[in-house]
C-alpha cells in the first residue's frame, strides 16, 4: 500500500480510522474486460471501413458515438475495478462498492468474524496467485470478494487482527469483573457505614428518653 492509495481511500472511512491494508481484485480481471472491449472495437471498425453496405446503413457520426460509448465503458470499468476494494483497519474490514454517482460502504467488526477461507478455482488461479476470500460472520452470513490478488496474504492479515481481538476479550472480561467486584465492595461498605450511623442515632434517642431530656431536632 502506497501513500496515494491511503489518501485516496481514507475518504470512504470514518474519521480517525487508520488504514492497515487495501485488498484489490487481481489485475487480470480488468485486463480481460479491456481485451473484450478492444476486440469489439477492432471488429466493428474493420467491418465498418471494409463494408460499403454498412457505411450506407450507419452514418459515420453514429459510429463515432458508438466508439465513444465503448471508450467510456472501458474507463468506467477501470475505475470500478480500482475502487471496489476491501480496506483492513484496526477496527474491522470495510467493503467499498463504487458506483458512478455514489458509493456503498459496508463494514464488519473482527469480533463478528467466525471464520475466513480462500477458494482457488483450479490451476490457473494458483499460477496467477488469485482467489476468492470468504468471511463467515456469526449467524450464517457471508462477506466475500472475488478474484483477489495474493489472497493468502490478505487472509493472514485478517486472521492476525482476529486473534488480537480474541486476546483482548478475556482482558476486557476480567476488567469488567474486577470493576463489578469493587463496586460491590464499595456499596457494601457504604451500607454498613450508614447502618452504624443509624444505630448511634437510635441509641442517643433512647438515652434521651430515659433521662427525660428535651430533644432538639432543629
Amino acid at each position: 500500500m502506497n501513500s496515494f492509495e491511503s489518501n485516496f481511500f481514507i475518504k470512504y472511512l470514518p474519521e480517525d480510522t487508520e488504514i492497515c491494508e487495501i485488498i484489490h481484485r487481481h489485475g487480470i480481471v480488468i485486463l480481460k474486460k479491456i481485451f473484450i472491449w478492444l476486440f469489439i472495437v477492432s471488429i466493428s471498425s474493420m467491418f465498418y471501413y471494409i463494408s460499403y453496405r454498412v457505411k450506407e446503413i450507419i452514418p459515420f457520426y453514429i459510429f463515432e458515438i458508438f466508439l465513444f460509448a465503448l471508450f467510456f465503458k472501458i474507463v468506467y470499468d477501470i475505475f470500478d475495478w480500482y475502487n471496489d476494494v476491501w480496506i483492513i483497519t484496526h477496527d474491522g474490514i470495510f467493503d467499498i462498492k463504487w458506483k458512478l454517482f455514489k458509493s456503498e460502504t459496508n463494514s464488519i467488526k473482527y469480533e463478528n468474524i467466525e471464520g475466513v477461507e480462500v477458494i482457488e478455482n483450479g490451476f490457473i488461479d494458483i499460477i496467477l496467485k488469485k482467489g476468492s476470500i470468504i468471511i463467515h460472520k456469526i449467524g450464517d452470513e457471508e462477506f466475500s470478494i472475488d478474484e483477489v490478488y495474493l489472497p493468502y496474504n490478505a487472509l493472514n492479515e485478517i486472521e492476525n487482527f482476529t486473534k488480537e481481538e480474541e486476546k483482548e476479550e478475556p482482558q476486557k472480561d476480567k476488567f469488567e469483573l474486577m470493576m463489578e467486584a469493587l463496586s460491590g465492595v464499595v456499596v457494601d461498605y457504604m451500607d454498613r457505614k450508614g447502618g452504624k450511623k443509624e444505630e448511634k442515632i437510635e441509641e442517643y434517642l433512647e438515652e434521651m428518653k430515659k433521662k427525660g431530656e428535651t430533644i432538639d431536632l432543629r
